[in-house]
């Protein structure tokens, strides 16, 4: 019979959440059958390419690798999400578990699709940051989410909090990220400078421009060399670079930061810094802790988790 078996679980992640959900998953196919759809669009790739096809060999564990669309706004998405649905169904699945994404289309598509007594969603970012892209986009989108489902999952204290002061009579969970450890570095520190770390995407909300000019002030007021390195993604550098007056003081590395440079990056610095304006949680803190290496953020309540 059913009720002895293992329950089964359609689990459904977008490859943003991938290395959220890429560890827990592993350990929880030992007491569950679990259906894992991952989903990228066509303009991303999959990340732990290696690590996936590891689990795959699980016999409790089936992987399900998804490309939808050149972007996940497009409008063929939805129709793709309906198919994927149909799919997931077909499996008669005892629990469904999904994170956040996907916008505009596949949280009101999974939630026609799903029975919501059994749906688990998993919110990252229950506080929108201001100064992201599309915040008011994203708002609308989150809100939408919170007031049809009934069973959520948080990742941090702050989120959680949060999560329970607008989604009042619903059931919330807290589980912390487990640390993001990406291996260890290839090549050998050559640089004995002081060095300050900033990386990922560069979002105005991360206020880069107030690392680079306490950098700037604090040279101004030393004398003292130090190297601040910049590396992440960047749509709009030139506002940046203009405010730079000592250029030697800063390594700039534009561009996306590959996973296999994560510990060579970490090897290389001494302090991770995050002069956020606003943030619900910040992943690139969980790495600097597993690297451990000393964090200067601004006093918000998602470092303060981390932070003394």
């Amino acid at each position: 019979m059913r009720s002895m078996e293992k329950k089964r679980i359609a689990w459904i992640t977008f490859n943003a959440f991938l290395d959220t959900d890429l560890y827990v998953v592993k350990n929880l196919s030992q007491f569950y059958f679990i259906d894992w759809h991952i989903i990228r669009s066509g303009n991303d790739k999959f990340e732990y390419i290696d690590e996936i096809k590891k689990t795959n060999d699980k016999e409790s564990l089936s992987v399900h690798l998804h490309v939808c669309g050149e972007r996940l706004r497009m409008p063929s998405c939805a129709v793709y999400y309906m198919h994927l649905m149909d799919d997931i169904n077909r499996t008669k699945p005892d629990l469904y578990y999904s994170s956040l994404a996907g916008a505009p289309y596949y949280i009101p598509i999974f939630k026609m699709y799903t029975n919501l007594d059994k749906t688990i969603l998993a919110i990252h970012n229950v506080h929108v940051p201001k100064g992201g892209s599309a915040y008011i986009f994203f708002k609308l989108y989150n809100n939408y989410a919170i007031s049809k489902f009934k069973h959520f999952q948080t990742f941090s204290e702050s989120q959680c909090f949060e999560l329970k002061k607008i989604a009042k009579n619903k059931d919330v969970l807290y589980s912390p990220f487990i640390l993001k450890d990406y291996g260890k570095p290839k090549s050998i520190r050559k640089s004995d400078a002081i060095t300050f770390l900033n990386f990922g995407n560069i979002r105005e909300y991360k206020r880069l421009d107030v690392l680079i000019n306490a950098a700037q002030t604090a040279y101004e007021k030393s004398s003292k060399e130090f190297r601040v390195i910049i590396a992440g993604k960047c749509d709009d550098w030139s506002k940046y670079e203009k405010i730079i007056k000592y250029p030697q003081l800063f390594d700039i590395r534009l561009g996306r930061v590959e996973n296999e440079d994560i510990p060579d990056l970490f090897n290389e610095c001494d302090y991770f810094v995050a002069p956020y304006q606003d943030i619900a949680q910040s992943g690139s803190s969980i790495v600097a802790v597993n690297y451990n290496k000393p964090i200067i953020a601004s006093k918000l309540p998602a470092f303060e988790e981390y932070i003394e």
